[in-house]
């Protein structure tokens, strides 16, 4: 605004100082001759333009140049779409997978699936209930904490059915889930980690714990930042993880093997939901894998 002002009167005190230059001119006789007197004029008007039409295009390209460094927009160390495809496909084998990974910083994402369906959250399904009850009681102490240490970081199933019962059973993971968007998210009540999801739908758990006040979220983030070390695959393998695994087989003898959670103190969002893996192990290598591909080496420091 300033920058404004200060061209119009610049251009206010050029004007004046052409009508005056003429006028004078012609009062006191300098130039008589009607031809004369108006190349001058066209000469000055002529040096008039020409310094305008510079200032205006010193002008012009200095909010060019200031638009460009606005909109400059920042890169995220993650490997590109295509080589994250590339690699995964190379591995997955007969397995399948759904992926999806955010970076809250750039909003950049990678996603991949080759298809597969109803994958079982298998104990992943525990940071939802860890989720609810904080939400309903706030960080836990005394005999609560212990429960839900040990469902987190140790992923004790006796642990989990009862924090699962104080939390209100089914209804409330389904309100939870519902509330939150989860739509391809569906309980099953013959056993809460039988329950399905996509990795869509565990992405919007993970930014829901990262609203959550203070408290409530260092508190979830502190038991998943806590995982045994006999556990920590999948996510684990990153830079400075949170997360919850799953594992669980199926009765044709496949394995379902989940990782969820965060990396780089929650700057990443990762989900990775695998099913039809020959037994555990190849299926904890994989979602590892895949994993240890979202950031280069040359980029993980």
């Amino acid at each position: 605004m300033r920058s404004k002002r200060l061209f119009l009167i610049f251009f206010s005190l050029a004007v004046v100082c052409l009508i005056f230059f003429v006028w004078s001119d012609h009062i006191s006789g300098k130039t008589t001759d009607s031809d004369s007197k108006k190349s001058s004029l066209e000469t000055i008007q002529s040096d008039v333009e020409d310094g305008i039409d510079k200032i205006l295009d010193k002008k012009t390209t200095s909010s060019s140049s200031s638009t460009k460094t606005s909109t400059k927009t920042i890169s995220s160390p993650m490997i590109s779409q295509s080589e994250f495809t590339k690699k995964i496909n190379a591995v997955v084998g007969d397995s399948k997978a759904n992926v999806y990974v955010l970076d809250t910083k750039t909003g950049a994402k990678l996603t991949y699936s080759n298809g597969g369906k109803d994958f079982w959250l298998a104990s992943s399904v525990k940071a939802s209930i860890l989720t609810q009850i904080v939400k309903n009681d706030g960080p836990l102490t005394g005999d609560l904490n212990d429960i839900a240490t040990e469902m987190v970081e140790i992923s004790d199933n006796q642990s989990a059915i009862d924090l699962f019962d104080d939390i209100g059973g089914y209804p409330a993971l389904e309100a939870l889930w519902k509330n939150l968007g989860m739509t391809s998210t569906v309980a099953n009540t013959e056993g809460f980690g039988l329950s399905t999801s996509t990795a869509s739908d565990q992405i919007k758990l993970l930014k829901y714990i990262l609203t959550m006040s203070t408290s409530d979220k260092d508190y979830i983030l502190n038991l998943m930042s806590n995982i045994t070390s006999s556990q920590r695959f999948g996510i684990g393998v990153m830079k400075d993880p949170a997360f919850k695994n799953g594992w669980l087989n199926a009765d044709n003898g496949t394995w379902h093997v989940n990782t969820i959670g965060y990396s780089d103190h929650e700057r990443y969002l990762v989900a990775i939901l695998t099913e039809n893996n020959t037994d555990q192990d190849s299926g904890e290598t994989l979602v590892s894998k895949i994993a240890g591909y979202i950031i280069p080496k040359d980029k993980n420091n």
